[in-house]
């Protein structure tokens, strides 16, 4: 009985996975539909990512008029006999198909013409003038000399279809024409309009592709036609004619007969058939982010600076990349990515023949797949233990989506895995909370393991993570903190044990509160010393920086609790904090009568040898370099060089200021006074150090730190140090 219920759970989940497959309700197919998508962009971001997908013969190269050649050659547009000169070059460099990204729908004005304009605008035209600019004319017309050199190779102009009824420049002569009625009826994306290339250009270039695109229904692009119908002639998009060209191949379309009704299933160019959807989409091949193709800047085309034989015998697309030019594509891999690039992917894909491609038939290929697995898992789950069951959850759709990954590879066949996927995790679930009802268990145990070391909260995220919490020692990256009221002896003497207990009650409860707001670990409190950590039981990658924001906090409230302090006639406290980070052993120890969850180590040691440091420093909170480094929201001041009791090696301690945000001008400089004066020291600059010494000393005479440096400067002038001395100060007592 007890795995029974749970096989019937699977099994009902089972029917609501290949019902989410095969339901006509809109709204759910849209749901499913736009989940499918999101996963196919993750997988082949992934495959980017780590590498899987397999680079291709570089037969295509782009030449890309990117912000390095408009700084370098001028803003856009550039004048055409600027591209003529670019596209020159890429002809004596062995270029043999050269597509344009772009579209020339207007001529460019000769400035010869312009000049006379103004001339007769001012009347200062002549005969004599007149003659000399209709003679230079026809040096400058630009549109002339971009024709020319169109003419000289095979190249490819870009166009744009339209959604309304409007034309400008010229019909290019199309790539097939639609007679039949049935060919009529092929489900070809039909566009009412054209913006094309003016009469000279179009007529020099051997022909034009479209660069239309057309995204999903959530903004990404993952597919495009590679035809489009205008009236009843078909067009190529950029990327095919270009191959078409360099191929010297001709186009047919492959199509089936369903019903009464013909359809696109694909297209032929040469010996090559590239299966397409019923609109001629096919999607788009990538091989990973913008920037895997082969990219040349036009600039240094102009300027001759590329490799030998960079374009000998290749397919070129000249485009953009460049800012604000508006040629960036939102697609399944990154969300600004080259519209020429998009073009450049799709000749490669056409010439390695290699598109993803969704069949008619994966649908119920998926559903197969779905009921094969889902009644596998739903009838062997239940008989699994959690620890197994965990590492299915994780384990089994890796598996998946491998398999599915190598089957793509080999078939290019792409299906979508998302809801078998899915419902492997949702069996695997069921059946570890109905296993385990772990929930409650887990938070008795945790309560009872550290409930007296962390607040509840801490408690709750414990419980999120799913990881394994025990009492057990370990070696972990993590920061102490050490507490210490000042002169607590004298302030205790006078004070009767219930004053006593009563002022140290209202000095640690905000003190904690503060501690477990930050993450932070009490480990114990010893008289009026608290001692706390950051990193367990919870690890925290940011323990130096939440310990930071506790120490700033605690010093604020005991800055209020001296007001409350007064208002009683209480004793006024300051306290001491001293911080170190670094590796330390976490966990349960002491004796079987005794135990208690605490750290040990040098590290530790060291924060207590520090907080110790800032009754002599007269500061109130001191860490070592270790917590100080990387972390750019606090201010700093250094303080010394020391070398504590225990310890061979020499530190670099520093005073905690303040967070970054609060600091002022009159903090900031006396930080950078401290730094010259400590700079001075260190080298051995003792009349440089003085000075800048003696300056704190008059800005701030309640500070004993400067005191303490002029006392040392003193000192060394008389008796100096060591010739290897590198600035440290040993402090030989606790």
């Amino acid at each position: 009985m007890q795995k029974k219920v749970p096989i019937f759970i699977g099994l009902i989940f089972l029917l609501i996975a290949v019902w989410l497959q095969v339901t006509p309700i809109r709204s759910i197919r849209l749901v499913i539909t736009r989940l499918d998508r999101i996963a196919y962009d993750m997988e082949l971001r992934t495959k980017i990512f780590t590498g899987q997908l397999k680079k291709r013969d570089e037969n295509v190269v782009i030449v890309d008029i990117d912000d390095k050649s408009l700084k370098d050659q001028g803003r856009w547009p550039w004048p055409r006999l600027k591209l003529a000169e670019l596209i020159a070059r890429l002809q004596q460099e062995g270029a043999v198909v050269i597509a344009l990204d772009m579209i020339f729908p207007e001529s460019e004005e000769n400035i010869a013409d312009v000049v006379l304009q103004e001339l007769n605008k001012e009347k200062l035209d002549k005969p004599s003038i007149q003659s000399i600019i209709d003679r230079i004319e026809p040096f400058f017309n630009y549109d002339k000399k971009l024709a020319e050199k169109l003419a000289q190779s095979d190249t490819v102009l870009g166009m744009s279809f339209l959604p309304t009824e409007q034309l400008s420049g010229i019909v290019p002569k199309p790539l097939l024409t639609l007679n039949t009625p049935a060919e009529k009826q092929l489900g070809l994306v039909d566009m009412p309009g054209l913006l094309s290339n003016i009469d000279v250009l179009q007529q020099a270039a051997k022909n034009a592709g479209f660069i239309n695109y057309f995204s999903d229904t959530d903004g990404i692009l993952r597919r495009v036609p590679l035809l489009i119908r205008y009236h009843d002639d078909v067009y190529p998009s950029l990327a095919l004619a270009a191959v078409r060209l360099y191929l010297l191949a001709d186009v047919s379309l492959i199509t089936a007969w369903y019903e009464d009704q013909m359809r696109l299933e694909g297209v032929k160019l040469g010996d090559r058939v590239i299966l397409t959807s019923a609109n001629s989409e096919v999607m788009i091949p990538f091989r990973g982010g913008s920037y895997t193709l082969p990219y040349f800047s036009a600039s240094d085309v102009l300027h001759e600076r590329t490799p030998k034989n960079s374009f000998s015998g290749k397919i070129v697309f000249i485009g953009t990349s460049a800012t604000g030019l508006g040629d960036l594509q939102p697609t399944a891999i990154q969300s600004a990515f080259p519209g020429v690039e998009v073009q450049a992917t799709l000749a490669e894909g056409i010439l390695a023949n290699s598109f993803p491609y969704r069949p008619d038939w994966a649908v119920g290929a998926e559903i197969v797949i779905t009921i094969g697995l889902g009644l596998l898992f739903a009838l062997t789950f239940p008989f699994l233990g959690p620890a197994v069951l965990s590492i299915l959850l994780i384990g089994i759709p890796f598996l998946l989506m491998f398999a599915n990954n190598e089957f793509a590879e080999k078939t290019r066949i792409i299906l979508s895995i998302l809801i078998p996927m899915v419902l492997i995790i949702i069996l695997a679930l069921i059946n570890i909370l109905y296993g385990y009802f772990f929930e409650s268990r887990r938070r008795e145990q945790l309560k009872m393991m550290f409930g007296q070391y962390v607040p509840e909260k801490h408690i709750d995220e414990m419980l999120q993570t799913k990881s394994s919490y025990a009492l057990y020692g370990e070696d972990r990256e993590m920061t102490v903190l050490f507490a210490d009221i000042r002169n607590f002896t004298s302030i205790s003497e006078g004070l009767t044990a219930a004053q006593l207990k009563e002022i140290l009650n209202e000095f640690f409860t905000p003190m904690t509160e503060i501690i477990f707001k930050h993450h932070g670990t009490i480990d114990k409190y010893v008289g009026d010393l608290i001692m706390a950590f950051w990193g367990a039981p919870l690890r925290d990658k940011h323990h130096a920086e939440n310990a930071l924001s506790a120490a700033i906090e605690m010093q604020d409230a005991v800055a209020k609790l001296k007001k409350i302090f007064a208002e009683h006639q209480w004793p006024e406290i300051n306290i001491g904090i001293g911080l170190n980070s670094g590796v330390m052993s976490v966990g349960d120890m002491g004796s079987k009568f005794r135990r208690n969850y605490t750290v040990l180590g040098d590290a530790v040691n060291l924060a207590s040898r520090i907080e110790g440091l800032t009754r002599f420093y007269g500061v109130n909170t001191l860490v070592t370099e270790q917590t100080q480094k990387e972390q750019p929201h606090f201010v700093f001041k250094q303080i010394d060089r020391v070398r504590v009791k225990g310890k061979k090696e020499g530190i670099n301690i520093f005073e905690l200021i303040c967070k970054k945000i609060n600091l002022t001008e009159t903090l900031a400089e006396e930080i950078q006074l401290m730094q010259n004066a400590l700079n001075f020291y260190f080298n051995q600059e003792w009349k440089s150090a003085r000075e800048i010494f003696q300056q704190l000393q008059k800005m701030y005479p309640d500070k004993k730190l400067y005191n303490i440096y002029l006392a040392r400067i003193t000192e060394f002038e008389k008796t100096p140090p060591f010739a290897d001395w590198n600035g440290v100060y040993e402090h030989l007592s606790k």
